[in-house]
C-alpha cells in the first residue's frame, strides 16, 4: 500500500510540473506591439445566481505600446426586451478609450492601473421619456492571470464619474464603482 501511495505521489508530481514549461518565457507578460481582445461580463451581485444570463456585453482591444504602457478601445451594447407585446426594447450602447499603466511583477500575473474617457447613450423604452446621452471618465485597478499562454482571465474594478444630459437639457453628474471579470486573448 506504501509504495502505491509513494507511485501515484510521484506520477502525480511528475505530470503537475510537467504540464506547462516556463523555460524561455512562456508565460511572458506583454510587451510592446502586441495586442489583446477581450469579453468582459459584471457579475451578478444583486442576491440571484452569480452568473445570471446577461442581455449584454462588452468587447475591448489593447494594445501595448511599451512593456508597461498600453492603450484600450472597448464597445458595449445592452439590449433589454421584457417580452410583453407591444412594449419597447429599451437600450444601451457605449465607446470608450483609456490608458494602462502596467507593473512589474510575477510571470503569469499582470497588474495594472489606469484612467479613461466614455460616451454612452441610454433609451429606457419607456413611451415619454428621452433618450439620455452620457459622457464620462473613470480611474481602474486590474489584474490579468495567465492559465495558458497568451490567454488569461482577469478582474477590474474601478471609479467613474459621468455627466448625464437629456433632450430637456438638464445635465447630472453621477458617480459609480464597478467591477467586472474576463476572458482574453493576445497576439
Amino acid at each position: 500500500m506504501k509504495k502505491l501511495l509513494l507511485i501515484t505521489a510521484l506520477a502525480t508530481f511528475s505530470f503537475a510540473t510537467a504540464q506547462i514549461s516556463t523555460n524561455a518565457g512562456t508565460f511572458n507578460k506583454p510587451a510592446a506591439g502586441e495586442t489583446a481582445f477581450e469579453v468582459n461580463f459584471t457579475p451578478n451581485t444583486q442576491g440571484s445566481a452569480f452568473f445570471a444570463e446577461s442581455n449584454g456585453g462588452t468587447l475591448m482591444m489593447r494594445s501595448f505600446k511599451s512593456d508597461t504602457k498600453a492603450t484600450r478601445l472597448s464597445a458595449s451594447l445592452t439590449v433589454l426586451d421584457s417580452g410583453v407585446s407591444g412594449s419597447n426594447t429599451a437600450f444601451s450602447a457605449g465607446i470608450g478609450y483609456g490608458i494602462e499603466n502596467h507593473f512589474s511583477g510575477a510571470e503569469r500575473l499582470s497588474t495594472f492601473w489606469g484612467y479613461g474617457a466614455n460616451l454612452g447613450l441610454v433609451d429606457t423604452g419607456v413611451s415619454g421619456v428621452d433618450a439620455v446621452f452620457t459622457i464620462g471618465g473613470d480611474l481602474f485597478l486590474g489584474a490579468d492571470y495567465y492559465i495558458v499562454p497568451k490567454v488569461y482571465i482577469g478582474t477590474e474594478i474601478g471609479y467613474g464619474l459621468g455627466i448625464v444630459a437629456g433632450d430637456d437639457t438638464a445635465i447630472g453628474l453621477a458617480g459609480s464603482v464597478a467591477g467586472n471579470l474576463r476572458l482574453g486573448f493576445r497576439l
